[in-house]
């Protein structure tokens, strides 16, 4: 029989850090997700699968997050000793949350990566890497179907997975069946490293995929490490697993929870990473703006607002602009002009990477070989947007 809890022991509690750390998450995840939202639904009009998919996943990551809250109303913070001598029901209930806790984390995480891997198949031109993307998608929930039941059955009956009083001795006094505590963390293990490989895949995959677009290098870079924010995320993945691997060394685990807390900013950071590239139009915007109306106090005359040619263009007059803009404003007939010089001018699209558009699923277009535009085709140019 362990000695009794000392006094200090029993007034330690470490449950705000808990939730500041989570809140914390937390509150920029859903900041992030909202801002996408509104860039989906406001500003682009198009909300697609890859959006609702994030928009479930922050639903799992707010679960989450009360399960945290649960459990720090149920001792999480304090001694283990504490709350297993003085506190057994509320320990029960703690592992009890625990369990479920670790269903939604796991689903969530999963979810993110179906959504980071459906806004990667707007991207792929190649039939080869929407194979790759596809078959990821595919694993992705055949291993959170597999480790799903894993966590659902890992003791039988179910309530042994919280309730140690019904285990077999030394945990208690009952018949029940559960997994050792090594066979749990060595399935754990494989599924963390099934993540940090999706992670690396979902990170590594923009740079080859955005290489081979019709690109300037600038865009291209700029590009490649938006999309390839993922690696904070699979940072944060290896932590975890570390984390886990030395699960069964920490006997006092409720004081910091390290494991779970990690594991849920593994969750938030791959929110964020996989959000931040579609609001890179409200950047733009916002941007647009500020310059809009620094030069409204120039007295240079510079015009900023698009202005309609005899020839039926656009051009942007901006002055911040190495590159003027010009885009026909039909696509399917040809534009004369009046007067005396009577011009045929038709467009065709290069198949660039044309995600601002608004006449089609964002303006993806399969690229184009360059001999199919003809010797003396008028290329059309369009800015480019990561949404």
């Amino acid at each position: 029989m362990p000695p009794p809890p000392t006094p200090e022991q029993i007034a330690f509690n470490n449950s705000s850090q808990i939730l500041a750390i989570t809140g914390t998450c937390l509150a920029i995840a859903s900041l992030v997700v909202l801002f996408r939202c509104y860039v989906r639904l406001h500003m682009l009009k198009v909300f697609g699968i890859d959006d609702w998919m994030m928009l479930l996943a922050l639903i799992f990551c707010a679960a989450t997050f009360a399960c945290f809250k649960i459990r720090v109303d149920d001792g999480l913070g304090h001694h283990m000793m504490v709350l297993f001598i003085l506190y057994p029901s509320k320990f029960v209930n703690l592992t009890k949350v625990q369990y479920v806790q670790a269903i939604t984390m796991m689903v969530g995480i999963s979810t993110v990566k179906v959504s980071i891997a459906l806004t990667l198949l707007r991207l792929g031109a190649q039939q080869r890497y929407k194979w790759i993307l596809r078959s990821a998608i595919l694993f992705l929930i055949t291993m959170t179907i597999a480790c799903a039941a894993t966590l659902v059955f890992q003791c039988l009956p179910i309530k042994a997975a919280w309730d140690v009083s019904i285990r077999p001795p030394p945990f208690g006094t009952g018949t029940a069946k559960c997994y050792s505590t090594e066979t749990f963390r060595n399935l754990g293990l494989m599924n963390s490293s099934f993540n940090i490989a999706t992670d690396v895949l979902f990170a590594a995959l923009p740079i080859p995929l955005i290489w081979g677009l019709q690109l300037n290098w600038r865009t291209k870079i700029s590009l490649i490490a938006i999309l390839s924010l993922g690696w904070f995320a699979c940072a944060a993945a290896v932590i975890k697993a570390v984390k886990q691997w030395n699960v069964l060394n920490e006997l006092d685990w409720t004081v910091d929870d390290s494991f779970n807390v990690w594991n849920f900013i593994e969750f938030t950071v791959g929110i964020v990473a996989a959000s931040l590239p579609t609001l890179k139009p409200l950047f733009k915007g916002l941007l647009e703006s500020a310059r809009t109306f620094t030069a409204g106090t120039r007295a240079s005359g510079y015009k900023t607002q698009r202005s309609k040619s005899s020839l039926g263009y656009t051009r942007t007059n901006d002055p911040w602009s190495k590159d003027i803009t010009m885009e026909s404003f039909s696509n399917s007939s040809p534009t004369s002009s009046k007067g005396p010089y009577h011009v045929k001018i038709s467009t065709q699209p290069t198949g660039i990477l044309d995600l601002e558009s608004r006449n089609s699923d964002e303006g993806a277009h399969p690229l184009q070989p360059r001999h199919a535009l003809g010797p003396t085709g008028i290329v059309r140019t369009r800015e480019i947007s990561v949404v």
